[in-house]
């Protein structure tokens, strides 16, 4: 079996796929960090998600993704979860796979109406005249990228502990193995 090394775990899907939730599960479980890119964004514009894309447009909100993705990449022993308002770009997925195993995160249409309702007005994509419309739309955008990944989970009816082991056995499966971060004297 050929070995891999990759720096990271990243999970991509649309928004309410349960990416946050499982990214967090996962990194207590591997004694990694975890990281949000919309949680960065958010922090570098002083505003949550929803105004930046209002306040910039998709156009400067995407370039402003792929620099902290292109800066999130890079770290070691990390669960990365990238934003899912929208799907990535193949620019994006393509240097995301050079130094990380990408993991789909996907979820049934009503589950992930469900979670998307109780978020109203904080997705800056979202038309919340119809929820369910938008959820269907945004789901046929994102299917063509779930091919494009290492490994596909479906978080629908899984415990997050299945997720887990799921995601280590897919890894151990492939010889993905991870660099560890280097620790300099007086860390």
């Amino acid at each position: 079996m050929k070995t891999t090394i990759k720096r990271n775990i990243i999970l991509i899907g649309s928004m309410g796929s349960g990416k946050s939730h499982l990214g967090r599960n996962l990194a207590d479980a591997k004694g990694w960090q975890f990281v949000d890119t919309d949680r960065i964004l958010e922090k570098r514009y002083n505003m949550p998600i929803a105004d930046i894309f209002k306040t910039i447009g998709e156009k400067a909100f995407r370039r402003a993704e792929f620099e902290v993705i292109k800066k999130v990449a890079m770290y070691h022993e990390a669960v990365i979860s990238v934003g899912g308002n929208f799907p990535i770009d193949m620019r994006t997925l393509r240097y995301m796979q050079k130094y990380s195993f990408i993991i789909g995160i996907r979820a049934s249409h009503y589950r992930i109406v469900n979670r998307v309702n109780r978020w109203i007005g904080k997705r800056p994509t979202m038309n919340y005249d119809d929820v369910s419309g938008y959820v269907a739309w945004m789901m046929r955008r994102w299917k063509p990228l779930y091919r494009k990944c290492d490994h596909v989970l479906d978080t629908t009816y899984s415990h997050t502990d299945e997720l887990v082991t799921s995601i280590d056995g897919s890894i151990k499966s492939k010889g993905i193995y991870f660099k560890r971060r280097k620790v300099h004297q007086g860390e």
